[in-house]
């Protein structure tokens, strides 16, 4: 009888090892942060036309330089085109990961100017400018996974911005960005007129430390994100 339930325990033992069982559950969702970086202490010398890669990154290294980083919420009258994914005249941000993203994701960013609405999107492995453009005719705008509008305080502040109930699977990049929210969209020719304000989102350093936060499923290995 002893040998029975010893071979019975061997069996099963293996079996789990080849189909499953506890050890092969489902992964559980873990913590992603990842910090908003950049190379030029004036965040505009990264997006200029002429650069080749026009965006701004973020990854899980926490920030370290003494200084922070800015870039302009670029805001004239009439443009820039806000119906746009991936439009480097706003602040952009591209990490790079694969996996599943679940429930909430929430952006802090510290601030610096006057105030005024902005608009915070998100989008999955989009790595390169897609705008709609009556002028141009041209509508190849993607609608973000997800995206919430808040107030920038006056004067240097700190903003948490929530998007809710995110199900966005990545498999390669995701894209974050910063644009000003559109008062009136003008169909002929063509243009968007935007709350009037002056603001730069500070990053990049320990007092400054903006970061994008929320739970991921990793597509394999341990973690979403890379550096």
């Amino acid at each position: 009888m002893k040998k029975l339930i010893a071979i019975a325990a061997i069996a099963a033992s293996i079996t789990t090892s080849f189909v499953g069982g506890p050890a092969s559950a489902a992964k559980k969702p873990v913590q992603t942060s990842l910090f908003l970086h950049g190379t030029e202490s004036i965040g505009e010398m990264e997006s200029l036309p002429a650069v080749a890669d026009a965006y701004l990154r973020m990854d899980p290294t926490e920030p370290a330089d003494s200084t922070p980083k800015s870039k302009l919420i670029t805001n004239y009258g009439v443009g820039p085109n806000a119906t746009c994914a991936g439009n480097n005249l706003f602040p952009v941000w591209i990490g790079t990961m694969s996996g599943r993203i679940k429930g909430d994701m929430k952006l802090t960013f510290s601030s610096l100017g006057t105030p005024g609405p902005v608009e915070i999107r998100v989008w999955g492995d989009v790595l390169s400018q897609a705008c709609d453009s009556a002028s141009t005719g041209t509508f190849d705008y993607v609608d973000p996974a997800g995206s919430v509008v808040v107030d920038l305080p006056p004067g240097p502040g700190t903003v948490e911005a929530v998007i809710k109930g995110l199900d966005l699977k990545v498999t390669t990049a995701l894209m974050l960005q910063v644009s000003p929210v559109i008062l009136v969209d003008i169909p002929d020719p063509g243009g968007y007129v935007l709350n009037p304000f002056v603001n730069r989102i500070l990053y990049d350093a320990p007092d400054y430390a903006s970061v994008l936060e929320f739970n991921c499923i990793p597509t394999s290995g341990k973690t979403c994100a890379t550096s």
